[in-house]
């Protein structure tokens, strides 16, 4: 994994093996609501204002993914 600071946000790059075993890529509800695919697996967790949306989803339930980051492995562990 890999982070990238910008001034009001961070961006995580990973691998596809990582999405898979951290974040649980292509385990439905298991999944982190926060990992996307763009130029690669990412996660948007402290992307405003793209996890505000995700958070919003989670909270109406409208997400199939239900992770919310922060376990162990995650780029965020023990920081959310």
């Amino acid at each position: 994994m890999k982070k990238i600071e910008g001034e009001w946000s961070t961006l995580v790059k990973m691998t596809s093996q990582e999405a898979k075993d951290v974040c649980g890529s292509g385990n439905g509800p298991g999944c982190c609501a926060f990992l996307v695919f763009s130029d690669g697996f990412e996660c948007i967790r402290m992307m405003s204002p793209l996890s505000a949306t995700i958070l919003k989803r989670l909270d109406e339930g409208t997400i199939e993914a239900k992770g919310k980051g922060g376990w162990e492995g995650c780029a965020w562990e023990g920081e959310l």
